[in-house]
């Protein structure tokens, strides 16, 4: 074929491709932009039924939170599996499409190399400017796919929010709250008019309200799938439902699906995507929206903990500074470790519905029950360290039943104690002590006043434990009631030990 006329297919070629890489990153943002459609709320387990990773998990560590041991036990539903099978499958196609493009004769590939060709002195001149705009969408349409690669991650996660928040027909907060709305100029979401320039839309996790199709739509699908989904309609029906999915969901996307598509052969090698900027940005994203949801989660559960930490310490009508000495423990401490109890069986019925005649998975080896609790632990333990400060005064009964509460409740909780845990049970020993010898200062003078001498222990005298410092009588005391109640809870109180029950 004559040099002329194969510049000019090579040219009409070249513009297809790109043609067709464009529409390609059009119809898939589309769908990105449209999987909350298809969320159907169908628990799994695992990774076992996703589509074939392109990092082999047979590499990673064994250690107990490596990604290996995370992917037999994470939950998730088939949003995942299906958000990752379309990323390979067109990235995979992507990948195909430009392998073929650097496939052209010796004079195109000198064009794509940015070099100028040399032309016979009959080459039209309409024909070389052709030749360079080609070459110009050829570039375009490959910083088009980087663009769309991570717009399309950038839109799941903005309908994991919204799945999150707008599945179970609640807005946690008001619209007009700073908080209500996290705007984000995504750089991915861009798309190309035909006059070749860049035009941005911005993307944000808008709080949807009553008025939010997609996620109404997402709720009727997910009731009218078949007569197997009316199973648990209750418990799916509750708004923590939803948000503890969709945590499982937001870890799993960041443990596995973006490892995945970042090594593929047609993202590293074929397309030699540059993803340092825009990693950087999603990372800060992922952070952003998974704290987001969590903290909302946490917060409702850390709330209903304060207002029963409140009612028993400082409005349920027990006087600290004349109580005699402590039988047991006040039914608040009881009725707040039950509250952890219903939230622990909350999370374990979310991670243990993997469909009938499943294995059953201990919720121990899920994230998100450790990183749940050790939150509720430190904020529990902070609510009671600020009750107790409210307190003026200690007699010896009342100093002994705020420390017997506060060892019952950290020695139940000890498996998720964090240092800002530790810390607040030690400025409430250290508080409990130093008020309590302050009202003994107050009643020696008073005595002194009435002619009268009260004993006055020696330091020598106390003994300390954990940071608390007793009589050795009072130990042999707290010890006591501590064994009692851990032989009454015991059963109760099962699922904060180390070891699963038998």
């Amino acid at each position: 074929m004559a040099q002329e006329p194969a510049i000019i297919l090579a040219n009409l070629i070249s513009q297809l491709k790109a043609g067709l890489t464009l529409f390609l990153c059009e119809m898939w943002s589309r769908d990105a932009r449209e999987m909350t459609l298809h969320e159907n709320w169908r628990l799994h387990h695992g990774t076992s039924y996703w589509p074939a990773f392109y990092v082999g998990r047979r590499d990673q560590h064994a250690a107990e939170d490596a990604p290996a041991v995370v992917a037999e036990t994470i939950a998730n539903t088939e949003l995942l599996p299906l958000f990752l099978r379309t990323a390979q499958t067109i990235t995979g196609q992507l990948g195909t499409i430009h392998a073929m493009s650097l496939q052209p004769g010796k004079s195109t590939r000198t064009m794509m190399q940015g070099q100028t060709p040399h032309f016979d002195a009959n080459f039209d001149e309409v024909q070389r400017q052709q030749s360079e705009r080609s070459h110009k969408m050829h570039d375009m349409a490959l910083a088009h796919v980087r663009r769309t690669f991570f717009g399309t991650m950038y839109s799941f996660l903005d309908t994991l929010h919204a799945l999150a928040f707008g599945a179970g027909g609640q807005t946690p907060m008001s619209a007009a709250s700073p908080a209500a709305v996290l705007q984000m100029e995504v750089p991915g979401a861009s798309m190309l008019d035909n006059s070749g320039s860049v035009r941005r839309r911005r993307l944000s996790f808008n709080l949807p309200g009553r008025s939010d199709v997609a996620g109404e739509a997402a709720v009727r699908r997910r009731h009218s799938i078949d007569g197997s989904e009316q199973d648990g309609s209750r418990r799916r029906g509750e708004r923590s439902f939803f948000v503890l999915a969709t945590l499982c969901n937001l870890t799993a996307f960041r443990l596995f699906v973006v490892p995945d598509l970042l090594h593929s052969k047609a993202v590293r090698y074929t397309l030699k995507l540059d993803v340092a900027d825009e990693l950087r940005r999603l990372e800060r994203l992922l952070r952003r929206l998974d704290e987001m949801i969590f903290s909302y989660y946490v917060r409702d559960k850390s709330q209903q903990l304060g207002a029963i930490v409140r009612r028993g310490v400082l409005m349920g009508g027990f006087s600290w500074a004349t109580t005699e000495m402590p039988r047991d423990t006040q039914p608040y401490v009881s009725e707040a470790l039950l509250y952890l109890v219903f939230t622990h069986a909350e999370i374990m019925d979310l991670i243990a519905e993997v469909g009938a005649g499943a294995e059953h998975h201990m919720v121990k080896q899920q994230p998100l029950t450790k990183r749940v609790f050790q939150v509720l632990t430190a904020n529990l333990a902070q609510d009671l360290l600020e009750c107790v400060r409210a307190i003026d005064a200690f007699s010896v009964g009342g100093m002994l039943q705020c420390v017997l509460e506060a060892l019952v409740i950290s020695q139940t909780l000890q498996m998720y104690m964090t240092a800002p845990a530790t810390e607040c049970f030690r400025l409430l020993h250290a508080y409990v002590r130093a008020a309590f010898d302050r009202s003994q200062e107050r009643a020696r003078k008073l005595a002194s006043q009435q002619g009268r001498a009260l004993p006055v222990p020696e330091p020598s005298d106390l003994h300390e434990e954990d940071g608390v410092r007793l009589l050795p009588a009072h130990w042999d005391l707290v010890h006591g009631l501590m064994r009692d109640c851990t032989r009454r809870t015991q059963i109760q109180f099962r699922c904060f030990q180390n070891s699963p029950p038998s």
